[in-house]
């Protein structure tokens, strides 16, 4: 991803993301990758699921919500809704692994 060779590392990180599919640093390592590659909604489906699943023994990672909620603003209009079901999903399920600024949403902060 640091050469800019975006399909490689999208390969790479799949690869790996398919040996540990609840790694959250591998899955939004390969979300920002499908981001800087221009397919944001990629990068939604392999981040999405890491954040929602109650699998995931360490919570959700600050960043990886951060950054999902980027992907949220820069891909959908209905960004905000999305970002609320997120900081649902995390709260409920982890208590409180975030502040209110990883959710962008501007009300609560």
């Amino acid at each position: 991803m640091a050469k800019e060779d975006y399909p490689s590392a999208v390969e790479k990180f799949s690869s790996l993301l398919q040996q540990d599919p609840q790694n959250q640093i591998l899955a939004t390592n390969l979300a920002l990758t499908h981001l800087y590659y221009a397919n944001a909604q990629s990068g939604i489906a392999k981040l999405e699921p890491t954040i929602q699943s109650p699998i995931s023994k360490i919570g959700s990672l600050p960043h990886s919500i951060y950054n999902l909620c980027t992907i949220y603003e820069i891909r959908d209009d209905k960004a905000r809704q999305k970002k609320e079901a997120v900081m649902e999903t995390a709260v409920t399920q982890y208590g409180d692994v975030c502040g209110k600024a990883h959710f962008k949403l501007d009300s609560l902060r």
